[in-house]
């Protein structure tokens, strides 16, 4: 018999040089012990649905495994998606799921907001830094921030930053830069993070905002449509909140016992370091540790002086 089927498991693809997802069925690690006639208590199943942001799947699903090889009664289902469609799945599907993850924390109080989210279950752990992405002849000659304003820059694609976190960070930046009335004229908001970074692709757009690796890693040189798009600058992090990957449980979940430990197994400090070193950002360089999430951890930066340009050096 088959366990632990994941039914939703996002995989790369080329096509048209730009890295696509697909979903299909596949088996972990622990399911193929199963198979190969490791014996489980075949009389003990507790499913548990997991929506994981395409950008950590990789650490998460050796979480996964590690946490089956210790619960073998455990089948995990997951929903590997972009932040903006799996917030979507949450508030519209019947199948909920019963812990979710967000790359930048953001999406996670939108759906505390609107009572999908336990805010008592969140944790954060991992960080983030931002980027202006551009076409690789970089027709708006974008270099700093406030070269957004320039005539070349017609169109800055973003997905919506009321939802996602590397647009909320952005819009939050920008406005304490004092340059998000100025370009507001100029963006664009898309569906998903994925098809705002389309829109510099194919040229509808001469400048795009995203989480530094996703997709484009500049620590690596590993970047989907390399030849055709460029890191132009960062964001100097004193202006926007400190974006981490925030886990939680769900408040429709049947499976709370379950999932809470899950969350914790997830974010223990040896379970961190050991992502850390399988492809987990943490880009601001922040201890190992879990960390708490809430409105105050997104909170503008107060305080600190901020000078327009700082955003071509990053940090």
């Amino acid at each position: 018999m088959r366990a632990a089927v994941v039914v939703v498991l996002a995989i790369l693809v080329a096509a048209g040089g730009v890295l696509v997802w697909r979903s299909r069925a596949t088996t972990s690690a622990a399911s193929k012990q199963v198979a190969a006639g490791v014996p489980r208590d075949a009389t003990k199943k507790e499913r548990l649905y997991l929506a994981i942001p395409m950008g950590i799947f990789v650490p998460v699903s050796k979480v996964m495994d590690q946490f089956q090889a210790k619960h073998p009664e455990v089948e995990f289902m997951t929903m590997v998606d972009t932040p903006e469609a799996m917030v979507q799945a949450v508030e519209t599907n019947a199948d909920k799921p019963d812990v979710f993850m967000s790359p930048g924390g953001h999406e996670a109080l939108v759906l505390v907001e609107k009572g999908f989210l336990d805010p008592k279950t969140l944790v954060a752990f991992g960080s983030y830094e931002l980027a202006v992405l551009v076409p690789k002849e970089n027709p708006g000659k974008v270099s700093k921030l406030e070269d957004l304003l320039n005539p070349g820059v017609k169109v800055i694609s973003l997905s919506d930053p009321d939802l996602s976190a590397p647009c909320y960070a952005a819009r939050q930046s920008l406005q304490n830069l004092g340059l998000w009335d100025k370009v507001q004229k100029k963006v664009k908001v898309t569906g998903c993070c994925m098809e705002s970074f389309n829109w510099i692709l194919d040229g509808r757009a001469q400048a795009n905002i995203q989480f530094l690796g996703c997709p484009l890693d500049p620590k690596t040189a590993q970047m989907s449509s390399g030849d055709k798009v460029a890191i132009a600058c960062t964001f100097p992090t004193d202006t926007f909140y400190t974006p981490r990957n925030v886990v939680g449980v769900l408040t429709t979940t049947k499976q709370r016992k379950l999932a809470e430990e899950f969350v914790s197994f997830l974010t223990s400090p040896d379970t961190i370091k050991f992502m850390a070193a399988n492809r987990l950002r943490n880009d601001q360089n922040l201890p190992l540790t879990p960390g708490p999430w809430g409105p105050e951890q997104e909170r503008s930066p107060v305080g600190k002086a901020v000078a327009v340009g700082a955003g071509a050096a990053g940090r």
